[in-house]
């Protein structure tokens, strides 16, 4: 009897152990009736290591918002040549820039095979991850209404307090799209009204660019008109200048291998009786030859000039 028993007991440990082995459904169909895709968002995950599994699940989670908006933008937007001028400008970021603020997110479950892969599913609660987003969506709205609020009889000032706002509207955006990505729900599009409202301030606003160099003045005028241009000013007349100065000379090293060029730009915005803004820049610059050294000062100074320029706007 006693072994009849174990006859028995054996097949019986032997089956438990390959049911354990065996690859679960959820990795091929995350969604199961457990977690229902009506009320999670899944995604699954694999690496060498369970971190590195939870790593890649991550970015995925981060990739499926990312393709979502985009094809919704592309299927929304009819005319988004304006938003591209600016989101070069500002280097814009999309929902997909950060696998950290995704809220909510959180591993539900983990298997790892004979050779040693890891995989893991990873879960965010749609409602309860919107319900977060939203509040803070709400801090924002509010921050961009009393932006809208201020007044100021002169058209510049104007301008530069809607364009301070403007990273306020982005991370207001990516929470839209967040929003809309967990539950379909739809929220205005902050980003596309504050660029038409930008963009239509901006055609009433003059602004003549004067260059005072003594290398390749054209290459300064083109570059700080095209960046005006982007940011929707005109340039039929003058309402206000942009004063560009720009000098250089070489530096001698005498134990250097390099050839050294030092700049200093100076910029400012304004009309005859004020200046609303001006800044001054200045860097050595390293390269082989003192020519390569030269054209690499002048580029430095025009690019970082139209930064700052920027920066200085929006302030």
């Amino acid at each position: 009897m006693r072994k009849g028993v174990l006859l028995v007991l054996i097949p019986l440990l032997v089956s438990c152990v390959s049911i354990s082995h065996r690859r679960p459904a959820w990795i091929d169909r995350p969604y199961d009736g457990k977690f229902p895709e009506k009320e999670y968002l899944l995604v699954v995950g694999s690496g060498s290591s369970h971190q590195k599994a939870v790593d890649n699940a991550r970015i995925n989670l981060a990739a499926v918002f990312s393709s979502r908006v985009e094809a919704f933008t592309r299927i929304t937007t009819i005319d988004s040549s304006d938003g591209e001028a600016f989101d070069e400008l500002f280097e814009q970021g999309t929902v997909s820039s950060s696998v950290e603020d995704l809220v909510g997110s959180e591993v539900v479950s983990s298997y790892t095979d004979e050779l040693g892969q890891t995989y893991v599913r990873l879960a965010v609660d749609r409602k309860e991850s919107a319900r977060f987003l939203r509040t803070r969506l709400s801090e924002l709205t509010k921050e961009l209404e009393q932006v809208r609020l201020q007044s100021s009889t002169d058209r510049l000032e104007r301008y530069r307090l809607l364009l301070g706002a403007y990273p306020v509207a982005r991370e207001a955006q990516q929470l839209s799209d967040r929003i809309w990505v967990l539950t379909d729900e739809l929220n205005p599009d902050f980003l596309t009204a504050l660029r038409s409202e930008l963009r239509s301030l901006a055609r009433s606003i003059s602004v003549e660019v004067l260059v005072h160099s003594e290398t390749d003045p054209h290459l300064l005028k083109a570059g700080f008109e095209e960046a005006l241009q982007n940011l929707g000013f005109s340039q039929d007349g003058g309402d206000y200048t942009l004063t560009i100065i720009y000098e250089s000379e070489p530096v001698v090293f005498e134990a250097s291998p390099y050839a050294y060029e030092r700049y200093q730009l100076s910029v400012t915005l304004g009309r005859s009786d004020m200046v609303v803004r001006s800044f001054t820049l200045s860097e050595r610059i390293a390269a082989l030859e003192q020519r390569d050294a030269e054209a690499k000062a002048l580029q430095s100074a025009l690019h970082d000039g139209i930064e700052t320029l920027i920066g200085v706007l929006s302030q």
